[in-house]
């Protein structure tokens, strides 16, 4: 609920709106928000990357599901939307999607749903070191967004949760304020277990890994930038504790970080040394305006002065078995990733 200080009274006012976006128009505002790139759905909606399999998708009855997307594990989460409360029954509908699509598993999820554009190259992309296509879809889930929900469907979904199918639901909120109109969105409910959240976790509970790093912008002036004063960037709504807070701040000391540019490939390697995060102001971004304000420190080690100069995706493909990222960041297998150093390393010899 949003509120507006009535200054007189000093008491807080709730603000109403009569804008109610129709069921399309919140799937169409979900799909290509603004920090969405290459499928990945918001992350500051549902918590986590998601990757779009497809929307409108037909079931075996006839039947079309909202949203079909996929998680860091692989797993089919199955997104229904509401435009008014959430009441009980609107769980059955989602699960009876899920009945469907929990039919396919491993390359058969793909072979089912490479008509809507799904490739095994986008999936492997977004997965990262723990991809694997053959495993494809062995726990789906459902998350059910709506205004608000009646207690009854979290009711359900303490008892789905009990027999292994992970539920969440999340609420939003639109305002419209002087002609601009918004969306707030919460978790409501959510009985899901931890290891849905790989890019969620304490650092210091892990090794240090590798991970590919999107700089976000392929410019060279970018990139000489990010270079030269040692940082990775993160994006986002440049606010404290975005996503793009999280992902820098999941980083802990000894992670080596493959910088990747769109475009070029991997343009370098460095290593993560006494980790400082920080979230600039526009006014500090060296004339780039408010262009990626979540920052973290860096030690380049290997780094190519010219973005021409980097490894193309495809020969990295070919060489490392390691694909593109499609998201902020992604983890690399540890063997393949060290190959990838090892020969950026060379390619790039630091100067002396």
């Amino acid at each position: 609920m949003l509120f507006q200080l009535d200054e007189p009274s000093q008491k807080l006012q709730p603000v109403s709106t009569s804008w109610n976006p129709e069921e399309l128009g919140l799937e169409s505002y979900i799909i290509t928000t603004a920090e969405s790139a290459e499928r990945i759905l918001a992350e500051s909606v549902f918590g986590e990357p998601l990757l779009l399999v497809s929307n409108q998708v037909r079931t075996a009855n006839k039947k079309r599901a909202d949203i079909l997307a996929l998680d860091r594990n692989g797993n089919a989460v199955i997104i229904e939307l509401k435009r008014d409360r959430g009441r009980l029954g609107v769980e059955t509908q989602a699960l009876q999607y899920l009945a469907d699509f929990s039919a396919y598993k491993g390359r058969d999820f793909l072979r089912r749903f490479s008509s809507t554009g799904l490739t095994e190259e986008a999936v492997l992309s977004f997965l990262g070191d723990k991809g694997s296509v053959d495993l494809l879809n062995q726990c789906p889930r459902v998350i059910l967004l709506a205004r608000d929900f009646d207690e009854s469907v979290f009711v359900i979904g303490e008892w789905l949760s009990d027999k292994g199918v992970a539920f969440r639901c999340i609420s939003y909120q639109p305002i419209e304020i002087s002609g601009a109109r918004f969306l707030s969105f919460s978790v409501a409910f959510d009985h899901s277990p931890e290891g849905l959240y790989q890019l969620i976790f304490s650092a210091s509970t892990r090794e240090p890994g590798i991970f590919w790093h999107n700089i976000a912008d392929n410019s060279q002036e970018w990139w000489d930038f990010l270079r030269t004063s040692g940082q990775i960037p993160a994006c986002f709504q440049n606010a404290p504790g975005d996503q793009g807070e999280k992902i820098l701040c999941k980083y802990k000391e000894g992670d080596k970080i493959i910088a990747f540019a769109k475009g070029y490939g991997a343009i370098g390697w460095g290593v993560i040394e006494n980790p400082k995060y920080r979230l600039i102001t526009a006014s500090q971004n060296n004339g780039f305006g408010d262009k990626c304000l979540h920052r973290l420190n860096i030690k380049w080690e290997a780094v190519a002065n010219q973005l021409s100069d980097g490894l193309r995706v495809d020969e990295v493909r070919r060489r490392f078995s390691i694909y593109h990222p499609i998201s902020t960041s992604v983890a690399i297998r540890l063997q393949d990733g060290l190959r990838l150093i090892e020969d950026l390393s060379q390619r790039f010899p630091c100067e002396s």
